[in-house]
């Protein structure tokens, strides 16, 4: 299901700001956009755990495709009619939340905790191998045909995902939510939360922001695409790897290293301003987060596995959901000079030299 689903993602997830942007919204515009659709995930996990003491996993997710196809019809329709953003910003978030909390909390309950690390890397790098090609594959549909024939091609992908969820047996996973236990996790667990904001910082700055820069800077789709496959390829190919390593390895002493290097990689974006520095920093990002994020959410699932998962994914939201919202305000700030953001993003990462683990 996972595989799929990332196949028909990496086709068209980084190439919906470039739409947005081609259709004549500006930055500040699709930067709002970004704002409303983490805001909704955030809202849509706490919708989404309440909805489970009442009905099971598969449901939530067959209710989600519904909800999956109209975001995806009114991007394949956008050029034609005019249609508000922010409508389609919280669709987008209903249906990413209706996604990813049922899929963490499934992944927390069943994942070998001595294996952890592996069974991680798996999750992170299965959807990465099968859709390594996707953006370039993209870009090329786009210069090709257009953004329709794009969305269409998703759309197919999307069904084929979801015929077999119709007739999978999912595990039903029902908990009783009370907020107060909520409460007692960020006091428990207040470190990890916090690092939620830093890492999340960094992610979205490298996953919105950074593409959105190259286009900008080349006006080309094609590069767009191969920043996606690149970043993709560099991690897939040591994810494997690394989710064996960490479980043998102090996992604090690997995040402390990568995030250094991660650090210099935005700092040389930073300095360089060419395509070839895209390309290569984008190759060695994607390697030098792969050391960092597996033995992170190593850490992120453990926790999760010895607290209530559904309550632990939903308030885990709200960090998520503040640093997102704190990037794309300094977006809208510093549309004019998007570099800044890569600074912020390598200091975000640098918090990690300080942090120790929670479990």
């Amino acid at each position: 299901m996972n595989s799929i689903e990332g196949l028909g993602w990496s086709l068209i997830g980084i190439f919906i700001p470039i739409y947005f942007l081609k259709l004549g919204f500006s930055l500040p515009q699709v930067f709002v956009y970004y704002i409303i659709q983490n805001s909704v995930i955030c809202l849509g996990a706490f919708l989404v755990i309440f909805l489970e003491k009442f009905i099971s996993i598969k449901k939530i997710f067959i209710i989600r495709f519904p909800i999956l196809l109209l975001f995806l019809g009114i991007l394949y329709y956008l050029q034609d009619i005019n249609f508000p953003l922010y409508i389609l910003a919280f669709i987008d978030g209903l249906q990413a939340a209706f996604y990813f909390i049922p899929l963490h909390v499934l992944f927390s309950g069943f994942a070998q905790e001595r294996k952890l690390g592996r069974e991680t890397g798996k999750l992170l790098a299965i959807p990465q191998v099968v859709a390594m090609f996707g953006p370039l594959i993209g870009g090329l549909i786009i210069l090709n045909s257009n953004f329709k024939v794009l969305y269409l091609t998703a759309i197919i992908l999307f069904a084929i995902d979801f015929i077999p969820i119709l007739y999978t047996q999912i595990p039903g996973i029902k908990y009783e939510f009370k907020f107060g236990e909520g409460i007692n996790l960020y006091k428990k667990y207040r470190k990890f939360f916090k690092a939620e904001i830093f890492s999340n910082i960094g992610e979205e700055i490298e996953g919105v922001i950074w593409p959105i820069f190259v286009y900008v800077s080349l006006i080309n789709v094609a590069s767009v695409g191969m920043i996606g496959t690149l970043l993709a390829l560099s991690s897939a190919f040591f994810t494997f790897a690394i989710g064996k390593l960490s479980d043998k390895k102090d996992k604090s002493s690997m995040m402390r290293y990568s995030v250094v290097f991660i650090a210099m990689v935005w700092v040389f974006r930073f300095i360089f301003d060419n395509e070839p520095a895209f390309y290569i920093l984008t190759f060695f990002s994607g390697i030098f987060y792969v050391v960092f994020s597996v033995p992170y959410y190593s850490f992120f699932y453990r926790i999760s596995q010895k607290e209530k998962a559904t309550v632990f994914f939903a308030f885990r939201e709200i960090p998520v959901a503040i640093a997102r919202v704190i990037v794309f305000s300094l977006a809208i700030v510093f549309a004019a000079n998007l570099k800044i953001l890569f600074l912020v993003a390598g200091g975000a990462y640098l918090y990690f030299i300080f942090w120790k683990k929670v479990e």
